[in-house]
């Protein structure tokens, strides 16, 4: 199979200032990664980026102080998402469940706990969406694979059912 072009997958985030065609993105990493024998890592990338005219340029911070402040909220992001909380109640066992979850609203995205998130309405909708989307995302990356086949049946399904639940 030969590649007949590039573009970005769908919720891509990149910071400001990014290269506009990912056509021309993806043309250089696909010279990269022959130039380097069909193996390409992420130092690669960095060092042809570090060139002003490398089109890769403008996907990295280089403020050091803005790229390390950067790399902290990721790691907070991180840290937040990997808090698991055990919810206990007397008719159940101890229940492990993710103890906050990531509400992108508008103007104000934020983390609330779980359990709160889940209970209103208006952030409810946004954490069920998101969640759809990232396993339609996944299902976009590994959906052809016929290992995954009734995977694809339950998210097709999920699809289906919150349909009818919102026609409802």
């Amino acid at each position: 199979m030969k590649i007949a072009g590039f573009e970005f997958a769908d919720g891509a985030r990149f910071q400001a200032g990014k290269h506009p065609d990912a056509n021309v993105v993806g043309v250089h990493i696909e010279m990269l990664r022959e130039k380097f024998k069909g193996e390409l890592t992420p130092d690669d990338i960095l060092d042809d980026a570090k060139h002003d005219n490398s089109p890769l340029h403008s996907f990295f911070e280089w403020d050091d102080t803005e790229a390390a402040r950067q790399h902290r909220l990721k790691q907070a992001r991180g840290l937040i998402r990997a808090v698991v909380a055990i919810y206990t109640s007397p008719d159940k066992p101890a229940q492990r469940m993710r103890a906050y979850v990531h509400v992108a609203e508008t103007g104000t995205p934020h983390y609330r706990e779980m359990q709160h998130a889940m209970s209103q309405k208006n952030t409810r909708e946004i954490v069920l969406h998101r969640a759809l989307r990232e396993l339609n995302n996944w299902k976009r990356q590994y959906g052809e694979m016929k290992e995954f086949a009734k995977m694809v049946e339950v998210i097709d399904q999920l699809q289906i059912e919150g349909r009818a639940d919102k026609a409802a």
